[in-house]
């Protein structure tokens, strides 16, 4: 299977960045591994974008492997691109802003 385009919304990229920022101020070099593990997942979609598991409407999410984090992604198969929507903690409550 070709690799997908992967485009990382600007809410995902702040996600990701207020969480990283936020496990290394809990630990310093927390937040780089926080990050590695997110590109890590996101590898894992763009070799095979129906790795995640679809659990509203066309959006898909696949856990990180070391992080209580998932990442929301739609697929346009057409463009073979990738979208991430957002970088998610599993135990936020979805309605909190």
């Amino acid at each position: 299977m070709k690799n997908f385009k992967v485009i990382l919304l600007s809410e995902a990229l702040n996600d990701m960045e207020a969480s990283s920022k936020w496990y290394d101020e809990q630990q310093n070099g927390l937040g780089k591994r926080f990050v590695a593990d997110v590109r890590s997942s996101i590898s894992e979609i763009r070799q095979n974008p129906f790795i995640g598991s679809v659990k509203y409407m066309e959006i898909r999410t696949i856990s990180c492997s070391k992080f209580p984090y998932a990442i929301h992604y739609s697929i346009d198969e057409v463009k073979e691109e990738v979208v991430i929507t957002s970088i998610f903690h599993l135990h936020r409550n979805p309605f909190w802003e």
